[in-house]
């Protein structure tokens, strides 16, 4: 939760971004973006929605994946492609500077698996929903979606201690960027309504953040 938060403001000076949200999350950022490449079969064609500056794209890469990334940013897909060629992972990795709504311009059943970490909370509902119906139709059959991202707890107590954490770094956030964040709800719900089967869905302790895997059912003829 407090990295998603603080996000916001560590986009501004991407250069910093990755080692902030590593301090900013107790180390939870890196281990979600491993758990993440260990999936990773070689040769696996990935789509990355929100490919910030890299970090996951350059593990699963290193897992033999090829991967097409996009991000609204300008300045991190800059520092995404200075850290892409210092590994040397040029021919492994694309960039576009894009955002969801781009993605009817990617061919049909062409991913072997989409990933989106910490991205679906800065998109609205209609948002959610269009980038959920593309990435089923860009998915190949029996294709993998993978979303980690900032929850609403559902019991009462626990919202009540996440409202109260999240509030100030709400106002400290909008003081500084001018800009808000929200955390995602009824993702479970939008996943299924758009065709795919869930396979695992965990939430952090404090039910803040959400860890889901979900297929594309194959047709059957």
């Amino acid at each position: 939760m407090l990295s998603y938060i603080y996000m916001k403001i560590l986009e501004s000076q991407p250069e910093r971004y990755d080692r902030g949200i590593t301090w900013l999350s107790f180390g939870h950022s890196i281990i979600m973006k491993r758990r993440i490449a260990e999936q990773i079969k070689p040769g696996s064609r990935v789509l990355e929605i929100g490919i910030g500056t890299a970090t996951l794209a350059l593990l699963m890469a290193q897992q033999g994946a090829d991967i097409l990334g996009f991000d609204v940013s300008a300045p991190m897909l800059a520092v995404a492609r200075k850290k892409i060629v210092a590994a040397g992972m040029a021919d492994k990795i694309q960039l576009r500077e894009m955002g969801v709504t781009g993605m009817d311009k990617l061919p049909a059943g062409s991913f072997d698996m989409i990933v989106s970490t910490l991205v679906f909370s800065e998109l609205s509902k209609d948002e959610q929903l269009y980038a959920l119906r593309q990435a089923q139709r860009v998915l190949k059959e029996n294709g993998i979606l993978v979303i980690a991202d900032e929850t609403r707890p559902k019991r009462r107590f626990k919202r009540f201690l996440y409202s109260l954490i999240r509030l100030p770094l709400l106002l400290f956030t909008f003081i500084l960027t001018q800009t808000t964040t929200k955390a995602v709800e009824g993702l479970e719900e939008q996943v299924r309504e758009v065709g795919f089967r869930i396979t695992q869905c965990q939430l952090s302790n404090w039910d803040s953040f959400i860890y889901l895997v979900a297929r594309k059912e194959s047709v059957t003829p």
